[in-house]
């Protein structure tokens, strides 16, 4: 079979940052699809997990930390990403 290359399609997605104190309109942006957590509650695992937004495509709560960037993705989904991984992978389009 081998190896394929492929290249992400060009597509805009909306994010809002966890700023730790936000949570209303980070509940606003995901329709209710997000929670705050005690630090390092959501997973038992020590990490600075704050919050948590639900993974509909994938049926399970996913762990955010504060700072860390929510995407809406091209089919609703919502996830976190790193403001580095942000920068890297996606450019700011101008708001109308």
């Amino acid at each position: 079979m081998g190896v394929h290359r492929f290249r992400k399609r060009p597509v805009e997605v909306e994010a809002v940052q966890w700023a730790g104190d936000n949570a209303a309109e980070l509940i606003s942006f995901t329709g209710f699809r997000f929670r705050t957590v005690a630090a390092g509650a959501a997973h038992g695992d020590g990490t600075d997990v704050t919050a948590e937004v639900l993974d509909v495509l994938h049926s399970t709560w996913v762990g955010i930390k504060t700072g860390q960037w929510v995407i809406r993705g091209v089919r609703g989904e919502f996830y976190p990403i790193d403001g580095d991984v942000l920068r890297e992978t996606y450019e700011p389009v101008a708001s109308l």
